[in-house]
């Protein structure tokens, strides 16, 4: 097997930067020694998603339009992980209740994984909530307009095959945390 080594950077600027995202254009060398530049990288802050189930196994699931993509989607509950999120756990705590007003009687963390190790600095977290119920009001971050859909197991399985859940981070993220909670094998 070869031994593959990461590129040296060699230099780096922040092309762009505000709130949600820093742009980083790096010059590289490879291992092979051809040089990369600019190669951009997108930093984000780390992302959750909440896989949450009621206890009359229906999955707490949002629809919301998607500006790039020019559509409505069907998603899961989650966001962005503020400096102030202690975890995982408690960014999705937060994000399920702000996006769906909803609590659970349990949180756990199933997963982290890279969106797109390529270009991309983030992790993805996928947080199990179990017992979900109604506990209070909808808090909109500005933009967001979000419809709440409480939506069985199988049906839900059902729409991911058919391609009704476009974001594919989502997708994993259903399939780990149902996989944890035993309601799916693969």
């Amino acid at each position: 097997m070869t031994a593959l080594k990461p590129w040296t950077v060699t230099a780096s600027r922040i092309v762009l930067a505000d709130r949600w995202i820093r742009v980083r254009a790096d010059s590289c060398v490879a291992a092979t020694g051809d040089v990369v530049d600019p190669f951009y990288v997108l930093e984000y802050r780390d992302w959750v998603h909440v896989v949450a189930l009621t206890d009359d196994d229906r999955l707490v699931m949002n629809r919301q339009y998607r500006h790039a993509a020019g559509e409505v989607h069907l998603e899961l509950p989650g966001g962005v992980m503020e400096a102030d999120d202690a975890d995982p756990v408690t960014a999705g705590r937060r994000e399920f209740l702000e996006e769906t007003g909803h609590g659970g009687r349990e949180f756990r963390h199933v997963a982290s994984l890279r969106p797109n190790p390529a270009t991309h600095t983030n992790r993805v977290h996928t947080v199990l909530a179990l017992g979900a119920a109604s506990v209070g009001l909808q808090s909109f971050d500005n933009g967001e307009e979000i419809a709440v859909e409480l939506i069985p197991v199988a049906e839900v399985l059902r729409l991911v095959r058919e391609g009704e859940v476009q974001q594919s981070t989502h997708v994993a993220s259903l399939l780990l945390a149902l996989a944890a909670a035993g309601r799916v094998t693969f």
